[in-house]
C-alpha cells in the first residue's frame, strides 16, 4: 500500500487455504439478527513470489463469515477474521536491508473476503476476492505491513447432515439499554519510524457514549488521551521533558457491529492537543470489545495513521 515497497512484489503468487468452520447453534437471538453466521478456523500459505526478501508466508486465524444474501442454495457473505501471521524473511540490517515492509517474523494476520458459496448436497462450491494484511503494529519497524490480494476458488464438503437452527425469541437479545457509557485503559509498546530506535510504552485512555441504533450496529463518539514515549524519539527536544509532557489528547466517532456481547469496531479520530505533531493530524484505531457480566469490557484494538499502524492496545474498562 506504499509506493516506496512495491519493488517487493516481483510476480503473482499462489496461495492454498485449508479452513474448518460449521454454523451457529441458532441460540442466541443474535445469532438469528446476523442470518445464522459460519465461524471457523483458517490455514493460508503462499510463497509471496519473493524467495529473496520475504520468502513463505503462512496465517492460521478464527474468522465469522456474515451472510449478507441467503437463497435456497446460494449464500454472499462477509468473512472476517483476525489471527497470526508468519513471514520467513524479515527486515535485517545487513542481511535484509532491501525487506522494507515488516520488521518482524510473528506478526498479527488479517482478513476480510467477500465469499459466495452454492450448496450442493454435501458439497459447497466457493468464490472469492481477498485481502489478507500482515502487521506487527508498529511493536518494531519497519512495518508497512505486506498486503495480499487474490481471488480464490474451492470446494467445501460438509462432514455431517446439518442440525435444524434452534428457534428462539429474537425479540429477546443481551440486554442493554439504547445507550451507555464507557471508559477504558489499555496499554501497548511500540517503536518509531525508524528502525533500532527500540520500543517505548504507550498508555491510553478512551471514553465514549454508544447509541445502539440497530439489534446489530452501535455508533459512539468520545474522547482520547495517549501518553506515548516514542513522540520523543521522534521530536527530540522533547526528550529533557517529563514523561507526563508526551501526551495527547483527541476526539473520536465510530461504528460497531454488534455481536451479542461482543462488538467489532471502528474509530476515526483527530488530535486535538499534542506537545508535536504526529505522523499524521488523525488516527484511526480498529478493534473488538467483549462484555463481561455487568460493568467490565474486554479490549483490543489497533491504532494506526490511515494504513501505517501506530500501536497496539489492550486494556479492560468499565461501563454503565
Amino acid at each position: 500500500h506504499r509506493p516506496a515497497s512495491w519493488y517487493l512484489v516481483e510476480g503473482h503468487a499462489p496461495a492454498v487455504e485449508v479452513f474448518a468452520e460449521r454454523s451457529v447453534r441458532g441460540d442466541r437471538a443474535w445469532h438469528h439478527h446476523h442470518r445464522l453466521p459460519t465461524y471457523g478456523l483458517a490455514f493460508l500459505y503462499t510463497d509471496m513470489a519473493n524467495a529473496e526478501r520475504i520468502g513463505p508466508a503462512v496465517r492460521v486465524l478464527p474468522f465469522v463469515n456474515l451472510p449478507v444474501r441467503r437463497g435456497d442454495r446460494s449464500l454472499i457473505g462477509i468473512r472476517m477474521g483476525w489471527g497470526i501471521g508468519y513471514i520467513d524473511r524479515a527486515f535485517e540490517r545487513l542481511e535484509n536491508g532491501k525487506q522494507i515492509a515488516i520488521g518482524s517474523r510473528i506478526n498479527t494476520a488479517i482478513q476480510l473476503m467477500p465469499e459466495y458459496t452454492y450448496h450442493v448436497q454435501r458439497f459447497s462450491l466457493r468464490l472469492g476476492l481477498s485481502v489478507d494484511h500482515w502487521s506487527n503494529g508498529s511493536y518494531k519497524q519497519p512495518n508497512l505491513g505486506l498486503n495480499y490480494v487474490s481471488v480464490s476458488a474451492g470446494v467445501g464438503v460438509a462432514l455431517g447432515s446439518p442440525a435444524p437452527p434452534v428457534v428462539v425469541d429474537t425479540a429477546m437479545t443481551f440486554q442493554r439499554p439504547r445507550a451507555e457509557y464507557n471508559v477504558v485503559a489499555a496499554f501497548g509498546v511500540n517503536e518509531t519510524a525508524t528502525p533500532l530506535q527500540g520500543q517505548r510504552t504507550v498508555y491510553s485512555l478512551s471514553a465514549q457514549r454508544e447509541w445502539f441504533i440497530t439489534r446489530r450496529s452501535a455508533l459512539m463518539a468520545g474522547a482520547d488521551a495517549f501518553n506515548k514515549g516514542t513522540l520523543a524519539d521522534q521530536h527530540p527536544e522533547l526528550r529533557s521533558r517529563p514523561r507526563s509532557a508526551l501526551t495527547q489528547l483527541g476526539v473520536h466517532g465510530g461504528y460497531a457491529l454488534v455481536l451479542g456481547r461482543g462488538e467489532l469496531y471502528l474509530h476515526m479520530g483527530l488530535y486535538a492537543l499534542t506537545p508535536e505533531p504526529d505522523e499524521a493530524p488523525v488516527f484511526h484505531r480498529v478493534g473488538m470489545r467483549y462484555r463481561s457480566g455487568k460493568h467490565l469490557i474486554w479490549n483490543i484494538a489497533l491504532k494506526s495513521h490511515y494504513a501505517v499502524a501506530d500501536h497496539w492496545e489492550f486494556g479492560m474498562g468499565y461501563r454503565w
